[in-house]
């Protein structure tokens, strides 16, 4: 079934099937399905994202959108989002692709253990991951084993402003112990601009997807700018390993109107090697 995306009723009946459209400003839309309630995740939604940003006058067939690549699997609060305008229900599908649901394993990194005798400890959290199934308890697992890295995710109920912000870039900007083993992954169009300080120099990243574009070095009053045309400036290399890797707690993200202006900066200088 499929309605008029600009109904907004004032009570609406959410139910497993249903698919959901946030528009972003008059850029695109995305949409997602309510597969099924985690009752270990304090009921709330599972949703499955899917990858295609629509144009914004797009009329959808869920049919279509149904059958879209997932972009990742995870928990909100539907009723929130509806509430606050944030998305709206646009169809429903009965294919709510919960045979995936088999291959999903979500997990939370704790810093806070209980004792054998009962009394809190503090941990490294990397050291005390719990895992779960839709539906099924928590188990303390400890480290995370090798076999769990490529298919586990996050598992927070999130609110719709952070699913928005992955909807949109592919990854959230805040930093969690999580984010160690669940390596942060941007869309292939997404330009992100990162700000990184290590032994006396500021690092500013332009990335493209999972790979930098720009980067502009400065130590004190000089700045080295590297591209992949030109990526060495004396003992400045381009950093070339994927977005997921950079230290998450040792990053800031900034603005391209920042970036800019460090990189067009006159005390800036090109790399003539």
């Amino acid at each position: 079934m499929e309605t008029n995306e600009k109904t907004k009723p004032k009570r609406v009946v959410i139910k497993p099937g249903d698919v959901f459209c946030t528009e972003f400003d008059n850029r695109f839309k995305c949409y997602f399905q309510f597969i099924v309630k985690d009752s270990e995740s304090l009921y709330g939604a599972v949703i499955r994202v899917f990858k295609t940003h629509y144009p914004i006058d797009y009329v959808p067939v869920i049919a279509d959108i149904v059958r879209d690549d997932v972009a990742f699997i995870t928990h909100t609060f539907i009723r929130f989002g509806l509430w606050d305008n944030v998305w709206y229900k646009v169809g429903k599908s009965l294919d709510t692709g919960a045979y995936a649901l088999d291959n999903v394993v979500f997990g939370l990194a704790q810093e806070d253990r209980f004792t054998a005798d009962n009394k809190l400890e503090k941990v490294n959290p990397l050291e005390n991951w719990w895992v779960w199934k839709v539906n099924q308890p928590h188990i303390e697992i400890g480290r995370l084993p090798e076999k769990y890295h490529d298919i586990i995710e996050p598992g927070d109920v999130f609110s719709y402003n952070t699913i928005r912000e992955r909807m949109e870039y592919g990854y959230n900007k805040f930093a969690a112990p999580e984010y160690e083993i669940i390596k942060r992954r941007p869309r292939p169009e997404v330009d992100s601009y990162i700000k990184y300080m290590h032994e006396g120099a500021t690092y500013y990243y332009h990335f493209k997807g999972e790979y930098v574009v720009r980067e502009v070095v400065t130590t004190g009053n000089e700045a080295v700018r590297l591209t992949p045309d030109k990526p060495v400036s004396g003992r400045y290399h381009l950093y070339t390993r994927q977005f997921g890797d950079l230290d998450q707690y040792r990053i800031a993200f900034i603005t391209a109107e920042e970036f800019n202006q460090v990189w067009t900066s006159d005390n800036s200088i090109a790399n003539t090697n």
